[in-house]
């Protein structure tokens, strides 16, 4: 729900009107139904609406309270809004709407900076606190709401997205080289607060900031993911999936909250297959329900969708993978996403919010964190049994290696050979030496697999390297979901809903659920060769047997044909045919020939993903600042 930007002059100048309208201008995406702006000295605060609850006026943004003394901007939906409100109410406060922008800026009058732990939603927010003449705001607890930041000795701005800080003329976009060959190499990607672009960064999840033009930002935690729990289990474990099916109900209840049409993305998987299920069995408000599948013919997953379209009543749209033109919707989601992107998975999720949208639908549930917090990903297995080989469990983990091998067709010999093996690797990880060795064999891989860079290139990248603690099960989860893969997915996530006016709602990342689901026993997430495990039991209730049974993960897969990467290869001779990609520096001339030269197969469709999302990339950034770069 909508875009917003905020600029501060730190010597108490004015705000220019039209670098401020600029920036609404670049945020229009995010925002097509209504827009406003605010002045006062050397602060501004421009806003971009994308109206989802209390569609009339009274939803109106920068809200300023009645008094004059508070306006807020602010993205995202506040999801316990309702419930906020009653308890307002009765504490003597008095609402104009019924939206619950009115509810946070009520809530940070009666609770001041404490009132983010009452909230349970989506967001990221600043309040103008005229008082004291500060700008108070926040981020979500796991980010799923983006807030950038740039300053320099004049200004310091804060931004929904990058593109707007530059629109506003101040700044001009220029790569963080070193991020960006993390970013192309390895995919990593979000995993801290900076970002691919120089100079800009991002309020880190699970904060707040305060802003005073002369006294500067200051910035503070208020949220962390649980620890692991220590000693016995706080329950059985009929309790801890009990707690879990009805934190996962409340979830989805909460986000049903909407006046406008809601939608859910739906694959064969037990995540979004529970979300649309558990929303039919809650009457889903009285609405149709309507689900968007991409399917692939690479991975059949028919059968499972079409049980759970059965189950709900809903009524399924399919975007077919044969039918996506990648090539044509590259340029687009790398310009919505302003940085690189993982995969082509990007591409065709940008597509099914499309299609959304083409069906009128603004607000979309989707499953996306399940992996993380429940143990969704094939590395838990690993994870788990090393901290069982680590915690010198020897009989548990022979007894699941053993059940995990008869679940998957492996032997297990060879299943507990590479289990000990990954467990010397990592008892010698600790050493400066294999550190160093491991970490040349890493950039080894990568520059193997991207040889369309250049040495010098390659070189800026810092090969990940794990320490023997975060490869155990409850550390390496904290990381999927703190660090990466989580945090990218969620940039991404935003970015190619919000391109096409779509609200991505997700469940899984209710922070009561994410709390309760890190601190089950391990063996309620990863146990013999079967994942979430919890959350199946969950599923088991609401979805058909032919998804809650399945072994297999798909994720989000994108088939690699060899239309695709030919439609990439024609898309790539254009932009290596350009004075700049000749110039760039950063490709292998020779390489890429090579690479363009004969026919294009399935197996180049990486290699020229990587190579055409990068010139885009930098391309775009050098068009918006209007020079040549590097």
């Amino acid at each position: 729900m909508c875009g917003w930007i905020s600029i501060v002059g730190r010597h108490g100048q004015s705000v220019p009107q039209d670098g401020l309208r600029r920036a609404m201008s670049a945020l229009l995406h995010r925002g097509p139904d209504d827009a406003g702006e605010f002045f006062a000295g050397a602060v501004a605060l421009g806003f971009r609406r994308l109206s989802i609850i209390d569609l009339g006026a009274g939803g109106h943004q920068p809200m300023t309270s009645l008094d004059g003394d508070l306006t807020l901007v602010f993205n995202g939906e506040i999801y316990n809004y309702r419930e906020l409100r009653v308890e307002l109410s009765a504490a003597g406060h008095r609402f104009q709407s019924r939206s619950d922008t009115e509810v946070l800026l009520t809530a940070y009058r009666h609770w001041g900076r404490e009132c983010v732990q009452r909230l349970n939603g989506m967001f990221a927010f600043v309040i103008h606190d005229r008082r004291d003449g500060r700008l108070f705001g926040a981020r979500d607890r796991l980010g799923e709401k983006p807030l950038y930041l740039w300053q320099d000795a004049d200004w310091i701005v804060l931004a929904s997205e990058p593109a707007a800080i530059a629109a506003t003329g101040l700044y001009a976009m220029q790569p963080d080289w070193p991020r960006a060959a993390n970013a192309l190499l390895w995919n990593l990607m979000d995993d801290d607060a900076g970002t691919c672009l120089a100079g800009i960064r991002q309020l880190p999840a699970g904060h707040t900031l305060s802003l005073h033009a002369h006294s500067g930002l200051q910035e503070r935690r208020y949220w962390s993911l649980p620890e692991a729990p220590e000693g016995p289990d706080p329950g059985t474990d009929a309790a801890w999936v009990e707690q879990l099916a009805a934190l996962v109900s409340d979830a989805v209840r909460l986000r049903l909250r909407s006046d406008v049409p809601v939608g859910f993305t739906l694959s064969g998987g037990i995540d979004s297959s529970l979300l649309i299920c558990e929303a039919a069995q809650q009457g889903a408000g009285g609405c149709k329900l309507l689900a968007f599948s991409y399917q692939d013919s690479h991975y059949d997953e028919r059968v499972p969708i079409a049980d759970t379209v059965a189950r709900s009543n809903a009524t399924l749209h399919t975007l077919h993978g044969d039918r996506l033109d990648v090539a044509a919707l590259l340029p687009r989601v790398v310009a919505a996403n302003g940085e690189p992107v993982h995969s082509l998975a990007a591409v065709a999720n940008y597509a099914l919010f499309g299609l959304a949208r083409e069906h009128g639908v603004k607000v979309l549930l989707g499953g996306q964190a399940a992996d993380e917090i429940f143990a969704g990903y094939r590395n838990f297995q690993a994870d788990y049994w090393h901290t069982l080989i680590d915690d010198r469990q020897w009989s548990a983990w022979l007894a699941d290696v053993r059940a995990s091998a008869g679940v998957h067709g492996h032997t297990v010999a060879r299943t507990l050979l590479s289990t000990a093996y990954r467990s010397l690797r990592i008892g010698l990880s600790g050493s400066a030496l294999y550190r160093r060795l491991r970490s040349q064999r890493a950039r080894w891989s990568a520059n193997t697999g991207h040889a369309m860079f250049s040495h010098e290139f390659m070189q800026q990248a810092a090969a990940p390297v794990l320490a023997a603690h975060e490869q155990r099960l409850d550390p390496a989860q904290r990381r999927a979901a703190a660090i990466w893969p989580l945090p990218m997915y969620l940039r991404i996530e935003d970015r190619v809903s919000m391109a096409h006016s779509v609200e991505a709602r997700l469940p899984f990342t209710d922070y009561r659920l994410v709390e309760h689901a890190l601190r089950m026993p391990h063996r309620l997430r990863f146990a013999k060769g079967v994942n979430k495990v919890a959350l199946r039991q969950v599923a088991a209730r609401r979805v058909p047997p032919s998804v809650s049974a399945r072994a297999q993960k798909y994720g989000f897969p994108v088939g690699h044909s060899s239309a695709t990467a030919t439609g990439l290869q024609a898309l790539c001779r254009q932009l290596a045919s350009t004075r700049a990609f000749r110039e760039r520096g950063i490709y292998d001339p020779e390489a890429v020939g090579r690479l363009l030269a004969g026919p294009a197969g399935a197996d180049d469709a990486d290699s020229l993903f990587t190579l055409v999302q990068t010139e885009l990339w930098l391309s775009g950034l050098e068009n918006s600042r209007g020079t040549t770069a590097r």
